[in-house]
């Protein structure tokens, strides 16, 4: 259910967790303060959000009956001239994504290999791919939860927690979360640490194989 558009002053806005708070100028009918806002409900055409704009809103109730405000858009920028910057940004970050990629795949077929070779040198038992499996099922829900939350505003999962499911072996699943669920990957600093993990966990497996 959608009321009509409004206006209002973004109250909080979280960068890294890409989420904030808008103050409507106008009471919504039923919220009682501040209507929760997602990156993704940000019209592309305009800047991302900071505390303090301006912005034109629709307000819509979830299922949960919670307000919360969708269509957003800046109302005090120019909104042309910081869409085409964001266009040459988009650019500039497609060869950093194709290289990041590529690196996943590479850091897959290791792990392949090592995960094969310690299992035929008897070092890794066959059952421990099904407990493999199992915490990479749990990675990604994991991953789910956490990008739920984030668009609800709700208590988020700790990244220390998600890097250690990365760290144990579910950094596979964590990469394909990142890409299918859209969170964590505009994150420098996170992914740093996610390339960490990764590199940590294939030399803990090369040295258990081949020690």
């Amino acid at each position: 259910m959608r009321a009509s558009a409004g206006f209002g002053r973004i109250e909080r806005w979280d960068d890294a967790r890409g989420f904030g708070f808008i103050t409507s100028d106008a009471p919504v009918a039923g919220s009682s303060g501040p209507l929760f806002f997602h990156i993704r409900d940000v019209d592309r055409t305009h800047p991302r959000p900071r505390a303090g704009a301006r912005v034109r809103f629709t307000p819509e109730r979830q299922r949960d009956g919670r307000w919360r405000a969708v269509r957003v858009a800046a109302i005090d920028v120019a909104a042309p001239r910081d869409a085409r910057a964001r266009s040459r940004r988009r650019d500039a970050e497609r060869p950093a994504r194709a290289v990041s990629g590529v690196a996943i795949s590479a850091a897959t077929i290791a792990w392949a290999a090592l995960l094969v070779g310690a299992i035929a040198s008897g070092r890794l038992p066959p059952g421990a791919l099904a407990a493999l499996a199992g915490l990479n099922a749990l990675t990604f829900i994991v991953y789910a939860f956490d990008k739920r939350a984030a668009r609800q505003g709700r208590q988020r999962t700790p990244e220390l927690h998600l890097h250690l499911l990365e760290l144990l072996g579910g950094w596979p699943a964590a990469a394909l979360a990142q890409q299918a669920l859209r969170h964590k990957r505009a994150k420098p600093d996170y992914r740093r640490v996610f390339a960490s993990m990764i590199v940590l966990h294939l030399l803990a497996l090369a040295a258990w194989t081949f020690a």
